[in-house]
């Protein structure tokens, strides 16, 4: 009877942890996660900390991590810790599965290559979290195999990313889709302004162009009957330095040929010397839409339209990742999101233009912003 009990014990001992660890999983089994951008930016951020926190919450990421609005995943440190807490649970991050571009072209060509050769020779990958245009047009690619989930990518569906469509074109893709998010802001804009030249800030890069919806402004432009005004430069470049000295420099030319100015995104945007970038399209009283967010509003842009803390976003994209756990393919999954967005203006920037807003855009407005941060 000793022996027995001894074989018993020896079983019970030798059983592999997974099998307990993971019994409460989807499929009894843990999901290896890698993230991948094209550069670090702020809305990929929040909507990494809202997917995580909801995760964390229904108890598929099993983290120590504190998950709070100074939380930034990109960061090497703060990756490695989590990757190492999220061990055992049903969702895990990998340690060496956080893939940053920083901005760097050639950079981003060698992590599509090799995380593409890792996914299908080392097969130690079995989702991708891609945020942003230019992840999402790299690994949007049904031969990887594995659920590629495309977030926060501007217009995914005229990018090239995916086809028009509430479900996706291709197998074990999922894009989320703001429904003519950018194609709206611009029409408010104009509908406001009647501007005749409307100026653009693009990049170089085609690529980043598609960050920075120029072929929506461009159909809009036949659309609406404005001219477009465009000052091409390295508006995402890696180094923050000839960024910042393109986005001024594009600025100033623009604010000798424009009726109002359509702010894109990009590395450009000084975070503390935003309001002297953009000093000369106010002293030339020309009106301004950042296409970022309510944070340049804050900082001198006259208005924008956006989702203020990516948090519906985040749950949005949370919920594709248990779907999927739960046994549904990514192409089976709705793509329409529906962005709670908010209208943010800065009444310090109305007053310096000389612009009196109307009845109707004031009782839209949802953030209203006194002063400058300067």
């Amino acid at each position: 009877m000793l022996a027995l009990f001894k074989i018993l014990a020896l079983c019970l001992i030798t059983l592999p942890l997974t099998s307990h660890a993971y019994s409460n999983c989807p499929n009894n089994k843990s999901t290896k996660v890698a993230v991948v951008q094209a550069g670090s930016f702020t809305d990929f951020t929040k909507v990494f900390r809202q997917m995580s926190m909801n995760l964390i919450a229904d108890g598929l990421i099993k983290v120590e991590t504190k998950i709070d609005n100074e939380f930034i995943f990109d960061q090497t440190e703060t990756w490695k810790s989590m990757a190492k807490a999220s061990k055992g649970g049903c969702i895990e991050f990998l340690e060496d599965g956080l893939y940053d571009g920083k901005w760097d072209n050639e950079r981003n060509l060698t992590i599509k290559k090799e995380l593409s050769s890792r996914v299908k020779n080392k097969q130690d990958v079995d989702m991708i979290w891609a945020f942003g245009t230019g992840a999402g047009l790299a690994f949007a690619d049904s031969s990887l195999n594995i659920p590629v989930l495309v977030i926060t990518a501007t217009s995914p569906d005229t990018s090239g990313i995916v086809e028009v469509g509430e479900f996706s074109s291709k197998k074990n893709v999922h894009a989320q889709k703001e429904i003519n998010r950018h194609s709206s802001e611009i029409t408010m804009f104009y509908d406001i302004f009647k501007f005749k030249k409307l100026g653009v800030l693009i990049d170089s890069h085609e690529e980043y162009q598609l960050s920075q919806s120029y072929n929506v402004i461009k159909t809009l432009k036949e659309k609406l009957g404005f001219e477009l005004e465009v000052c091409i430069g390295n508006l995402f470049d890696k180094d923050l330095t000839i960024a910042q000295q393109e986005f001024s420099r594009c600025i100033l030319e623009l604010s000798t040929k424009s009726d109002a100015v359509y702010i894109t995104v990009g590395n450009g945007a000084h975070p503390n010397n935003y309001y002297e970038q953009i000093k000369p399209l106010i002293d030339k009283q020309i009106p301004t839409f950042a296409q970022s967010g309510s944070d340049e509003v804050r900082k001198g842009a006259l208005l924008s339209l956006s989702e203020e803390d990516m948090v519906s976003s985040g749950i949005f994209e949370a919920n594709v990742v248990k779907e999927i756990l739960n046994g549904k393919k990514p192409e089976e999954i709705s793509q329409y999101y529906y962005a709670p967005l908010t209208l943010a203006i800065n009444m310090e920037t109305a007053r310096l233009i000389e612009w009196k807003p109307p009845f109707e855009v004031l009782i839209a407005v949802d953030s209203v912003f006194q002063s400058i941060e300067k």
